[in-house]
């Protein structure tokens, strides 16, 4: 009958610490960005600027940490004389300033680097689907809680060799963007 009477306050008195520090650990808000944005696709392999578009969406910790999903695409880049669309789906570790007008971005990450297309004397073409990884940083400037403007520069490459389709090894290029960020505030 002790060993039961034991165990018993034991076990209260364990549920009961447990209880304290669950009650201890509070979750602070989140901060949601959804970003629409346009740019340039230049340098690395490509041999021309091109237009890209896209959108991003991240959820930042009240301290700046969070991920973003980002998505990208240009169409008729020309790499080793070839016309490629290109079109980026990464996910990334990210960081940003929690408070101010103005919150410096850094992103880290990786993802699929899809590329379609071939070269003049092709009469095919083909898509390949690799991994991809990107670096990056940027500014939001926000107006109020709700609206601002986003501007970054991303390096976004692969370490994929194709020479069956004759694409440039380690295929690589910048993305800067500007677009119109949406924020709004998770309380859980």
């Amino acid at each position: 009958m002790q060993r039961v009477v034991a165990f018993a306050a034991f076990t209260i008195i364990l549920a009961g610490a447990d209880h304290a520090q669950a009650q201890s650990i509070r979750m602070g808000t989140f901060r949601g960005f959804l970003t629409g944005h346009i740019g340039l696709a230049a340098g690395g392999e490509l041999a021309d600027s091109r237009l890209t578009a896209g959108g991003s969406v991240s959820v930042q910790e009240q301290d700046g940490w969070g991920a973003e999903l980002d998505f990208g695409r240009a169409d008729d880049a020309v790499a080793s004389g070839q016309e490629l669309d290109i079109t980026t789906y990464m996910v990334n570790g990210s960081w940003v300033k929690p408070t101010g007008h103005f919150r410096p971005f850094g992103v880290l990450g990786g993802g699929l680097m899809q590329i379609h297309g071939c070269g003049a004397t092709c009469s095919t073409s083909q898509t390949t689907y690799d991994l991809g990884f990107t670096l990056g940083a940027g500014v939001i400037a926000l107006m109020n809680d709700a609206f601002g403007v986003r501007g970054d520069a991303r390096y976004l490459f692969t370490s994929a060799d194709h020479p069956e389709v004759n694409r440039p090894d380690r295929f690589g290029f910048w993305r800067f963007s500007i677009g119109a960020t949406f924020s709004w505030a998770i309380v859980p």
